[in-house]
């Protein structure tokens, strides 16, 4: 017989920020056995639906300084939202995420389950780990900051097509989008080495896979090193030059000529005209002059036992 959890007016208090419309909403099947999740670790819960965009970062800064722990359940996007929330409200605390969105490349990365009821538990019982994460000018991401083609896919995929696909819709928009990509002049500065010339897609990534569609080469990313992984495509003029690079950014084996691939701490990118970019997938609007930080280990999360570092964090 399963043992009662007794709950009280002082006990731990939870708030569970969910994304409804996140991937397949999945969610609405197993939302009672999340909540149980949490109940059994001892929290009394409050549940908030977001409502609009950036909801999740409002409310997250609003109120989550009034609870010892927060969990959202979304993409990265809202992963993303909710963290730079409570880096807001005062508070230094680990996030809880329950990745339930349509890729889930951070998620993986770190070994969150993609099964929901187990990553609430884990949410609530694993340990904390501590990666790197990024200012963009006055915004702040948990993976990725990126323009151009493959990308673009993230924010302009349907999301009923996301949801019925999941990863392969991104790869189905980059075909039909690639040949209308308009590169853009850009001059970029990176470990004290200048690069400049005219680019059709960029990323600054910390992550093994970008959306779904990009793959870093095997081994190339410490995500708690201080340093971001800087992918950059020069514009392809032949059939040929496009055939490598789809290559090279799906398989991860860069053989492409038109590919330039580093580390850095801090990226400056600077564009003739405002320029549009994603931040962990979502739109963000036009910059012209761009100052991308790493902020090592600046990001806390509640990973399973197994993923956890050795030695657990203060």
């Amino acid at each position: 017989m399963k043992k009662k959890v007794h709950l009280d007016k002082d006990s731990k208090k939870l708030l569970f920020i969910v994304n409804p419309v996140a991937g397949r909403k999945l969610y609405k099947r197993y939302f009672p056995e999340m909540i149980q999740q949490f109940m059994d670790a001892g929290y009394l819960v409050t549940t908030y639906l977001t409502q609009s965009p950036n909801d999740a970062e409002r409310y997250a800064a609003l109120c989550g300084a009034d609870y010892d722990r927060v969990v959202c359940l979304g993409g990265d996007g809202t992963f993303a939202q909710v963290v730079s929330g409570i880096r807001q409200c005062g508070r230094d605390m680990a996030i809880g995420y329950i990745p339930a969105g349509s890729s889930n490349d951070f998620g993986s990365l770190h070994g969150l389950s993609a099964d929901l009821v187990t990553a609430a538990h884990d949410a609530v019982t694993g340990r904390v780990k501590a990666v790197d994460c990024g200012t963009f000018n006055d915004s702040f991401f948990v993976y990725v900051a990126a323009f151009g083609a493959f990308i673009a896919t993230s924010y302009a995929t349907p999301q009923d097509l996301k949801n019925a696909l999941g990863r392969p819709a991104y790869f189905l928009d980059v075909m039909r989008e690639l040949p209308r990509i308009k590169a853009e002049h850009l001059k970029i500065t990176a470990n004290g080495q200048t690069y400049e010339g005219d680019y059709i897609f960029g990323a600054v990534t910390n992550n093994v896979t970008v959306s779904g569609v990009i793959s870093l080469p095997e081994g190339s990313v410490v995500t708690d090193d201080g340093k971001f992984e800087v992918v950059l495509i020069e514009n392809l003029k032949t059939l040929p030059e496009l055939g490598d690079a789809v290559y090279s950014v799906l398989s991860g084996d860069f053989i492409s000529q038109q590919i330039t691939f580093l580390h850095a701490s801090e990226i400056t990118i600077e564009a003739n005209n405002p320029m549009d970019w994603t931040l962990d997938g979502e739109y963000h609007g036009g910059d012209r002059l761009v100052k991308i930080v790493n902020h090592k280990q600046a990001l806390h999360v509640y990973v399973p036992e197994a993923n956890a570092p050795e030695e657990p964090l203060p």
